[in-house]
């Protein structure tokens, strides 16, 4: 780049420099030849004014007195007649000489007050200043004067000038390189930081600055690129800042977002997307890689086709079984153009599991309520239509009415107290009590059962456990409705109930060695009327509403509810305080 610019810079000005030594050259060398020549030629003209006085032009060989005027003046003097004959000559004799008549500068003499003219002289091998000058006495012409002086002087006065022009263009080109390359120098140097600054912007480096000294019209660049150095920085500041912002969002958006290109691949998710759809890197992916199912792509395509929005819901199964609601919208970055989608996607799991819940729920009202209500119209029918004469079949048929009757009213009074206790009618009032007062009641409630089904019935409290915080009367309850289930679901063995530490954690716990629960069923222990036997539960009296009062009681008290267990080994209850 440094000799590149040197050589430039250089040649311009050197083609500067030369085109005006050429010109003085041809200007100025030629108007300070013309200027001598010209004053040569008066001073020649004033001194044959003072020759004429002293010739006479009647008389013949003046070659002697031509050559003592030479002597005189320096010049080569030369007498014509005025019929153009040489009279004399101070360089030559005069008999053997041509007629002057003719000659350029006697031919001016006769319209001009001296005729002047240049001649090489073959002779002497230079060129020859001629004035002549017409002599007129009387009003009569006597003949021609004329003086001849060589122009060497002047020549070599010429070259000297000439010498002295080139070398000041020499001298004034060996200055210029010199300028040229400190200029140079100073130029590499600015442009060099220059470009080392972009190269610096290119790279991302936004931070640095430029800062010239004695820049000239470069500063205006370098304020320039500051500028906008500080404005990229800025931008870049503005996007980070509008890209964290957007972070943030999609970190804290619970519900999962793709954005689609216009070829179905993934270009941007929310970090939810990855709690939907797996731990995997769904950028770059196409959408049917990523969410596996054909409603979606379906949906994709109809808002491809019809450029507006649309909504489905679907179920995944991986990685986790999950019901979503998705939007999905068309995107156009530019009017008119189709750039994508935006899909929205919503987890309903919860919602799906709820109205499932409350269909079961309707469903086995529906069905609970029913066979009672079917038995007692049955037998209410039959007693109207005369079975009421037969006493004896009479007063089986109204026990049978009765009992079901009480099973009615025991439904609706467990359904009651759930919806108490969600309505927080029934409070939990907390007071430290003896737990061992409160196992010795529960043991006398259940046990004659527990004899007369042959299961052992014993409790386990560790004396520094004795006192807890609890609502003495739902504890009761909770625990009733345990051991209840418990003596239920156990044929041989026993049934436990006692109260521990783990890990710094106090639980009371009811243990069984009953039938046990497979564990697939585990999660759904505690919905409404919900049986693992339905048979086996109707038939033992149970309306299936007890762990769900136990598990409402249990999140009253602010407690945890944990149940293990495994067919045939048993079942046990933790309850963590």
């Amino acid at each position: 780049m440094k000799s590149g610019i040197f050589r430039r810079l250089f040649l311009l000005y050197a083609v500067v420099i030369l085109a005006a030594a050429l010109f003085m050259e041809v200007f100025v060398t030629s108007a300070v030849r013309d200027n001598y020549v010209g004053n040569l030629g008066k001073n020649l003209a004033v001194q044959i004014n003072l020759i004429s006085k002293a010739i006479s032009f009647g008389q013949t060989g003046l070659d002697s007195f031509c050559r003592q005027l030479k002597q005189d003046t320096g010049a080569r003097v030369t007498i014509i007649a005025s019929d153009g004959r040489v009279l004399g000559d101070s360089d030559a004799g005069s008999q053997g000489m041509d007629n002057h008549l003719n000659r350029t500068e006697i031919a001016q003499s006769h319209f001009a007050d001296a005729g002047v003219a240049i001649r090489y002289s073959d002779t002497m091998k230079y060129d020859f200043l001629y004035v002549a000058k017409k002599i007129s006495r009387d009003e009569k012409e006597e003949g021609f004067i004329r003086l001849a002086v060589p122009l060497t002087d002047i020549d070599k006065a010429v070259n000297l000038l000439r010498i002295k022009i080139i070398l000041v263009v020499v001298i004034l080109l060996m200055l210029t390189g010199v300028f040229v390359l400190w200029q140079t120098d100073h130029l590499r140097r600015l442009l060099m930081q220059i470009t080392d600054f972009s190269r610096s912007l290119s790279r991302g480096e936004i931070e640095r600055r430029l800062f010239l000294n004695n820049a000239g019209e470069f500063s205006e660049i370098a304020d320039n690129l500051t500028s906008m150095s500080l404005k990229l920085q800025d931008m870049m500041n503005r996007h980070e800042e509008e890209k964290n912002r957007l972070n943030v969002i999609f970190r804290s958006v619970p519900d999962a977002l793709l954005i689609i290109d216009s070829r179905g691949m993934i270009t941007l998710s929310s970090s939810s997307a990855r709690d939907f759809f797996g731990d995997i890197s769904l950028s770059g992916k196409r959408y049917a890689e990523a969410v596996r199912n054909h409603e979606f792509a379906d949906l994709v395509e109809e808002v491809r086709k019809n450029n507006a929005p649309g909504m489905t819901e679907f179920r995944i199964d991986a990685p986790v079984e999950r019901y979503l609601r998705v939007r999905v919208s068309p995107v156009s970055y530019r009017e008119n153009e189709f750039s994508g989608f935006v899909a929205v996607f919503h987890d309903i799991t919860e919602h799906e599991k709820l109205e499932q819940v409350r269909k079961d729920f309707v469903a086995n009202v529906s069905h609970e309520l029913k066979t009672p209500i079917t038995a007692i119209r049955g037998f209410a029918d039959t007693l109207l239509e005369g079975a009421i004469e037969d006493r004896e079949n009479a007063l089986k048929f109204i026990g049978t009415i009765k009992s079901n009757s009480e099973r009615i009213n025991s439904l609706v009074d467990d359904l009651m107290t759930i919806s108490r206790i969600e309505l927080g009618v029934i409070r939990v009032e907390k007071a430290v009590i003896d737990i061992y007062d409160v196992f010795g009641n529960v043991m006398e409630i259940f046990r004659d059962r527990a004899e007369a089904r042959n299961l052992a019935l014993s409790t386990h409290i560790r004396p520094e456990l004795k006192m807890i915080s609890a609502d003495r009367n739902r504890l009761l309850q909770i625990l009733t409705n345990l051991i209840d289930n418990a003596i239920k679901f156990t044929e041989t063995g026993s049934v436990t109930l006692g109260i521990e530490q783990d890990g710094g954690r106090t639980f009371i716990f009811v243990e069984d060695t009953g039938i046990g629960v497979p564990a697939k069923y585990l999660p759904r222990l505690g919905e409404r009327f919900y049986r693992v036997d339905p048979a086996r539960s109707r038939k033992m009296g149970g309306t299936g509403l007890g762990l769900a009062i136990v598990k409402h009681l249990v999140k009253a008290h602010g407690w945890s509810l944990q149940i293990e267990s495994a067919p045939g080994k048993g079942t046990k209850v933790n309850i963590y305080l």
